[in-house]
C-alpha cells in the first residue's frame, strides 16, 4: 500500500492507500516523444475519428502508446482534453498548466499556479476557458480572464454542462458553487456529518445533479443543483478515500474509487451498486469512455486499467513507469491519456 496523495489541511489523519516517491525529473522542455508509431494528426472535432480507430472493448488489444509529452518537472496530476478535441491540458506538481496543441502535439501555453497539492483543471463546455483552483483562463490567448477566491484547500474543479458554473470541492469539507463568468458565489452545499473534505465533484451530464466523493468517509454524495438538498448518499464500503467519480455520458451510472480495494459503479437512479471493480491497489482517477463502454482508472499500480462496464471484466492493462495520478478520454474515443508520477503524459491510441 502507498501514502497519501497530498497534504491538505487536516492531512496528518487523512491517509492514502496510494505511495510512491517523486519519479525521476522528466527531460526539460515541452516537445513530446513518439514510441512505437510516427506522430499522427488528429482533426479538432468529436467526430474526426475514423470507427476503427476508436477504442472500444473490441479493438482494445490494438491500442499502443503514441506520444510521450515531456514538460513537467514533477509529477502529473491532472490531465483532461478540450471538447472539441484540439487541446490536451496537464497540471503538475511543478506549479505548471501546460496546453499541447493535438495537431502537433507541441505545447502552446504554460500557465503559473501557486499551489502545488492536486493542481486540478477542467476545460469548459465551449473549450474557450480552462480552469484551475485558482484561475480561469482564455485557451486561445493565454489569458487569465477570472481569479477564483476559495477558502481552504480545493480538491477538485467542475463546469456545469451549460458552462455557467463552477463547482469547487476541497478541504475543510465544503462545495461552492460560483458563477463561471463573473465568479460571484451562487451557493454553497452543506456536507454531510462526518465528512472531512473532498476529493472530486462532477456535475451530471443533465446539470441537475452535483456529486462529490469524501475523505476518509467511504461515500459519495448528490446533491439537487437547484435547492442544494442532498438527494442521495452512496456508500463505498469502507472508510476510505473516493479520489475521483464520474458519471457515464447518459448520466445512467456513477463510477467512485480511490484508496479501496474496489471501484463501485452505482445506477444513479436507484443507488443500488450496478458493478463492482476489484482491484490490487487504489487508484487516483477515473474516467468513462465516450461511448460509456469502457472504465479507466488511473491506478497506483504503475497500469492505466481498462474494464468492460457490462461484464466488470478487464479489458487491457496499459503500463507506466510510476503510479498513474490523472486519466483522460478524447472526445472522439479514439486517444487516452495519462499521466502521473513519471512527470510525463502519455497518449495512447490505436495507429492509423
Amino acid at each position: 500500500m502507498c501514502k497519501a496523495l497530498f497534504v491538505l489541511i487536516l492531512a496528518a489523519i487523512l491517509l492514502s492507500g496510494c505511495f510512491s516517491p517523486v519519479g525521476p525529473d522528466a527531460p526539460a522542455g515541452g516537445s513530446p516523444t513518439a514510441v512505437e508509431t510516427p506522430p499522427v494528426p488528429i482533426k479538432p472535432s468529436v467526430s474526426a475519428a475514423p470507427p476503427e480507430s476508436v477504442i472500444r472493448p473490441e479493438s482494445i488489444d490494438k491500442v499502443k502508446r503514441l506520444y510521450t509529452l515531456s514538460g513537467h518537472t514533477k509529477r502529473v496530476t491532472d490531465v483532461a482534453f478540450s471538447p472539441d478535441g484540439a487541446y490536451l491540458a496537464s497540471s503538475g506538481y511543478d506549479r505548471k498548466i501546460r496546453v499541447w496543441d493535438t495537431h502537433s502535439w507541441q505545447e502552446v501555453h504554460t500557465f503559473d499556479i501557486n499551489k502545488s497539492d492536486l493542481n486540478v483543471i477542467a476545460f469548459s463546455p465551449d473549450g474557450q476557458r480552462l480552469a484551475s483552483a485558482e484561475t480561469i483562463w482564455d485557451v486561445e490567448s493565454g489569458q487569465a480572464v477570472l481569479q477564483l477566491t476559495y477558502t481552504g484547500e480545493v480538491g477538485h474543479v467542475a463546469f456545469s454542462p451549460d458552462g455557467s458554473m463552477l463547482a469547487l470541492a476541497g478541504f475543510p469539507a465544503q462545495i461552492t458553487l460560483l458563477d463561471s463568468a463573473s465568479g460571484q458565489l451562487i451557493r454553497t452545499f452543506e456536507p454531510e456529518a462526518g465528512v472531512l473534505g473532498y476529493f472530486s465533484v462532477v456535475f451530471s451530464p443533465d446539470g441537475k445533479t452535483l456529486a462529490a466523493g469524501s475523505a476518509q468517509y467511504g461515500t459519495v454524495t448528490l446533491w439537487d443543483v437547484e435547492s442544494g438538498k442532498i438527494t442521495a448518499m452512496l456508500k463505498h464500503g469502507d472508510q476510505s478515500d473516493v479520489h475521483d467519480i464520474a458519471f457515464s455520458p447518459d448520466g445512467r451510472l456513477l463510477a467512485g474509487g480511490g484508496t479501496g480495494s474496489a471501484v463501485r459503479i452505482w445506477d444513479v437512479s436507484s443507488g443500488e451498486e450496478f458493478q463492482r471493480l476489484w482491484l490490487n491497489n487504489g487508484i487516483y482517477g477515473l474516467t468513462f469512455s465516450p461511448d460509456g463502454k469502457i472504465l479507466a482508472l488511473a491506478s497506483c499500480s504503475r497500469v492505466a486499467q481498462l474494464w468492460d462496464i457490462e461484464t466488470g471484466s478487464t479489458l487491457r492493462n496499459l503500463p507506466h513507469a510510476d503510479e498513474l495520478m490523472a486519466v483522460a478520454f478524447s472526445p472522439d474515443g479514439s486517444l487516452l491519456a495519462t499521466g502521473g508520477y513519471d512527470n510525463t503524459v502519455v497518449v495512447w491510441g490505436i495507429p492509423r
